[in-house]
């Protein structure tokens, strides 16, 4: 079933409202991808992180030239683009905010990789533009979180997959289904401010795979390579409070960019005390 028309509305215009706040992270860290990074003992800046984090979800699943690659909420182009110029790739994009379609494409000639990166709009629950196995890998990087029906996505992602196609889904994951009210509410004020539904629990996301049909799933924590991210992010939100409350006080903020600010301190928050955990998600057909 494809993604209510009003959940679709909110997640695009809260991205395009946020996107300066974004620009701004990009340009500080030299980085062009929305998402957090993977830190480890090669990887210990925050834009060597990032780049990492799409080297990792690659590896996972094994992308060469041969391959054709749908990213599901490919966000800016920025791993779309990497997969292109560094496997040699075929890679589609789908997204439903048109602004975001643009800097992809845009990011696409800037990297030289307009001839294998194309992006285009669709809703990752429905794939309309996207023919029955049509594609080797599947990616969702922190973007599946969208889906008010995880299953909707996993469905399709089975549909447009060739024989012995991939999937990975790097998320965030509720690791207990029930939380205390407290926790629900903490939870609540990350989520919302960065207009997430829900997440699924891991094991849940798990069980509709391969009930779907998917084999070989596996889940990875990887929560110690992304709190050095998610605390990076829980600083920054200090100093960029007391920006955003100027900006809006003074008419050139918004109240979604203040909630986009405060989410990202309790991101942080959540994840420390074990309220989520980080996890890519695998499977083949």
């Amino acid at each position: 079933m494809p993604q209510s028309v009003d959940t679709n509305k909110a997640v695009s215009q809260y991205y395009s409202t946020v996107h300066e706040l974004y620009q701004e992270s990009m340009d500080e860290y030299d980085h062009r991808s929305i998402h957090y990074g993977y830190f480890d003992a090669e990887h210990t800046s925050r834009d060597s992180a990032v780049e990492n984090m799409t080297r990792v979800l690659a590896e996972t699943v094994d992308i060469d030239a041969d391959d054709r690659v749908l990213h599901c909420g490919c966000g800016i182009g920025g791993p779309a683009t990497w997969i292109a110029k560094h496997r040699g790739a075929e890679v589609v994009g789908l997204n439903i905010t048109e602004s975001q379609l643009g800097h992809a494409r845009s990011l696409a000639e800037t990297r030289g990789v307009s001839d294998r990166a194309a992006f285009r709009y669709d809703d990752f629950t429905a794939m309309e533009t996207v023919d029955d196995s049509a594609f080797d890998v599947v990616w969702g990087l922190e973007a599946i979180c969208y889906a008010e029906n995880k299953r909707d996505f996993l469905e399709e992602a089975y549909r447009v997959l060739d024989d012995d196609g991939r999937i990975v889904v790097a998320d965030g994951y509720r690791s207990e289904r029930d939380l205390r009210e407290r926790d629900e509410q903490l939870m609540r004020k990350w989520l919302d401010g960065w207009k997430v539904p829900d997440l699924a629990h891991v094991d849940d996301f798990r069980a509709h795979m391969e009930d779907i049909g998917f084999e070989e799933v596996t889940a990875d924590n990887i929560d110690e390579h992304v709190l050095p991210f998610s605390r990076g992010t829980f600083m920054s939100s200090f100093p960029r409070y007391v920006l955003v409350k100027l900006r809006e006080q003074l008419g050139r903020g918004t109240p979604t960019e203040v909630a986009h600010v405060i989410a990202c301190h309790y991101q942080y928050r959540t994840l420390r005390q074990g309220l989520w955990s980080y996890n890519i998600v695998h499977g083949k057909v």
